[in-house]
């Protein structure tokens, strides 16, 4: 078996990544809800990706003094709020896997917000219109039956001289995919993070063990 400070490196280490991962986790959620403004569904997306994240640092708190101070206590209890950890988080993945579509529609009614605040005062759209390379809400017949013409903004280089350069495609589809591509990664990240946090927990019943093991030796 491993000796007790080859498993603390392994530990540290993976400890290292998972909350290198949690802190990026909780990064996106604080993203959601500073560039946003979410509504109940957002919302709950957002503290969700915080709540995993912030889960992780608090679990391993233990796992860290336990390592440190070579406390069996401590690395137990840490087990045991792992796989707590572990359950909840996977549960909360699972609905944000299969919620994934919601959300994100959900968080795209920024740009519905937009949209009617380019029917007041024109530009509000722009700078959708130059990020995603669309036009209009759902398309450029959007600005014409509001009895406008589409901004240089909807043209391919900027150009409203050449017809054939208009952006057919609206940016209502452009920005739900944004989060629909942001969501799949984050939630790829939050699983890959519970699976490290599976390892860790093995890794910490390893430490345990040679924790006690050192422990007995030394009575002899």
């Amino acid at each position: 078996m491993a000796s007790t400070s080859t498993i603390k490196k392994f530990i540290y280490i993976l400890d290292i990544i998972c909350l290198l991962l949690a802190a990026v986790i909780i990064g996106f959620g604080v993203y959601i809800l500073c560039t946003n403004n979410p509504n109940d569904v957002g919302s709950m997306g957002a503290y969700a990706y915080i709540g995993v994240g912030v889960t992780t640092f608090v679990v391993f708190i233990f796992l860290n003094f336990g390592a440190i101070r070579q406390n069996v206590g401590c690395t137990v209890t840490f087990i045991v709020l792992m796989v707590l950890a572990i359950l909840a988080q996977a549960v909360v993945i699972f609905f944000m896997v299969a919620g994934r579509d919601s959300v994100a529609s959900n968080l795209s009614n920024a740009l519905d917000t937009a949209w009617e605040e380019e029917l007041k005062k024109e530009g509000a759209m722009s700078i959708y219109e130059e990020w995603f390379n669309c036009c209009g809400r759902a398309s450029p017949q959007d600005y014409i039956v509001n009895e406008r013409m589409p901004p240089p903004t909807c043209f391919i280089d900027h150009d409203p001289n050449i017809p054939q350069n208009l952006i057919e495609t609206g940016c209502r589809i452009k920005f739900e995919d944004y989060w629909i591509n942001l969501l799949n990664i984050f939630n790829i990240l939050a699983c890959i993070l519970i699976g490290l946090e599976l390892i860790v927990s093995f890794i910490a019943c390893c430490l345990c063990n040679s924790i006690r093991n050192d422990r007995r030796r030394s009575y002899y």
